[in-house]
């Protein structure tokens, strides 16, 4: 499998930019499409959940059929368990929730569910037609054991049984009707004891997008850390010993990075590696390009001695998929150099994308990776719900980290950033000037640089306004806020429908606009 992963939790793309993609995947030799839609489609079932611009059932079975055409297979994603946030905030599913109040979950025990997702199940086949494979999600349940009812049920078994049973019923629905499974292997990674309960026609997802070799570290599920060999838990070390160290554990020997695919490939599992070309703690204009590409580098080549990879792509992060092209085509430049270096892949694509040999477009993709406040999701108060951000979350942000005494760290984090996009922001310039192609995807990498600058300034001032002292002018921010704004719009015009457009542009400017006016306006220091 060589698959590309289309997140539509947060992104809502326009069909002629998503049929674009699909032509261009093709092209470059991806052969799987993973279709998490989510709420983009106008589901019988769930229907108040349905986005704005949601499609028509019957127009995204036309978008599947066009995949279909290109030789790309579609495999849909119906998330069963966790990542169910554009269900549960609608008061109509709030019964089916594990933990109360939060949307993120649901209740593996419930009596109603089964019968929910079933009923979806069948009409996410009506919407894909003959499918092989179906991904049921699965990953990231850690309210699992939260209600009473499954607090009981891991108290006289365990939460991972609580789990299994959960995912084995949804998984035998699949397979009864001639449908392979796919689940996202972190939850049995996690309880590696129900490894053996799990269905062996289910594919497993492996993913994990901070791991590349030569770190010295590997991800330990269930305990939630990267560890070096002396950090692993004595119980992961001795469960996962003969994987972590298939050569010997004597002293010298780094663990294996990718134990747990060689963990479930040895239990019989079909196993396909999952990199990320975005993923938590990236800028929202720009990515970590260069942790994005060693770990797809290496993660590809596990998955080319396996069942193969997807390179998975959350739109949640916001950056669009134009600045995640580096990422994008390397793991189907890998099947055709699979003895190629990555050195020598990032000076085929320069070559090849702006007719240049030199390493300045790496170098200013770099000075771009490291974030500031108000540059990243959580600093910016959106997620996975989708919900409205308090016009008032970038001042009481400010507030927390002044009562924790973090306010200062900040302020030189973020003057040390800005000489670092503004020197970035110089090497795209001159990349722009000499370069014989590629004009318009640089127009994408300046703006990033453009608005990452600007971030930079209105942290430092803000900060700076708080600690009571002066530092950038207010209403010059605020001007060239209004330009940005309406530049950055104008790139994801092509990309994103009207309604949900309007809501990124919210999310990437109005928290820290309001704070500039809200700080603009008062005499005194707000702490």
């Amino acid at each position: 499998m060589r698959g590309f992963h289309i997140d539509m939790n947060i992104a809502q793309f326009k069909r002629p930019y998503l049929e674009q993609w699909l032509r261009k995947i093709a092209e470059l030799g991806y052969d799987t499409v993973i279709w998490e839609v989510e709420n983009n489609v106008r589901w019988r079932t769930v229907p108040e959940c349905a986005a704005p611009d949601a499609f028509p059932p019957e127009e995204f079975r036309q978008i599947v059929d066009l995949a279909r055409s290109l030789g790309l297979e579609s495999i849909p994603i119906l998330q069963t368990l966790a990542h169910c946030e554009y269900v549960l905030k609608h008061p109509r599913y709030k019964h089916l929730s594990e933990h109360g109040d939060e949307v993120v979950q649901y209740c593996p025990l419930h009596p109603g569910l089964r019968p929910f997702l079933q009923g979806w199940m069948d009409e996410y086949l009506d919407v894909f037609g003959a499918i092989n494979v179906f991904h049921v999600g699965g990953d990231e349940s850690w309210w699992l054991g939260s209600c009473p009812r499954c607090k009981e049920y891991a108290r006289q078994h365990s939460l991972g049984e609580l789990y299994v049973q959960h995912v084995n019923a949804i998984l035998q629905y699949l397979i009864d009707r001639k449908i392979r499974p796919a689940l996202w292997a972190d939850m049995v990674l996690s309880h590696p004891h129900i490894a053996d309960l799990i269905p062996r026609q289910t594919i497993m997802f492996d993913w994990m997008y901070d791991i590349y070799r030569g770190s010295g570290k590997v991800w330990v599920w269930g305990d939630l850390k990267m560890c070096d060999r002396h950090q692993i838990p004595p119980n992961r070390y001795h469960f996962y010993r003969r994987h972590l160290f298939p050569d010997g554990d004597e002293p010298g020997r780094e663990p294996e990075t990718f134990y747990t695919a060689d963990f479930l490939n040895d239990k019989g599992f079909a196993v396909v590696t999952c990199p990320g070309a975005s993923h938590f703690g990236d800028n929202v204009f720009m990515g970590r390009t260069h942790l994005h590409m060693v770990n797809t580098y290496d993660s590809w080549r596990k998955g080319m001695e396996l069942d193969g990879s997807v390179l998975t792509s959350w739109s949640v992060h916001l950056h669009p998929w134009e600045l995640q092209l580096p990422t994008i085509e390397l793991g189907p430049w890998m099947e055709r150099h699979p003895d190629g270096t990555l050195i020598e892949y990032q000076r085929e694509f320069t070559i090849n994308h702006f007719g240049l040999e030199d390493n300045r477009f790496w170098r200013a993709l770099g000075l771009l990776s490291k974030s500031i406040l108000f540059s990243t999701m959580l600093t910016l108060g959106h997620d996975k719900t989708a919900r409205d951000v308090p016009p008032a979350f970038a001042i009481e942000l400010l507030n927390k980290l002044h009562a924790e005494g973090r306010l200062t760290a900040e302020l030189e984090n973020a003057r040390g950033r800005l000489v670092e996009y503004q020197a970035a922001l110089g090497l795209l310039s001159q990349i722009t000037a000499s370069a014989t192609r590629g004009g318009e995807m640089l127009k994408h990498y300046v703006l990033a640089a453009r608005n990452l600058i600007h971030r930079a300034e209105v942290a430092i001032h803000l900060i700076a306004r708080f600690q009571g002292n002066t530092e950038g002018d207010a209403k010059e921010l605020l001007d060239r806020l209004a330009d940005l704004r309406s530049e950055t719009e104008s790139m994801y015009e092509p990309s994103q429908r009207s309604a949900r457009r309007a809501r990124i542009i919210t999310w990437l400017y109005a928290p820290f606009e309001h704070a500039l006016k809200d700080l603009a306006s008062s005499t005194n220091p707000p702490c």
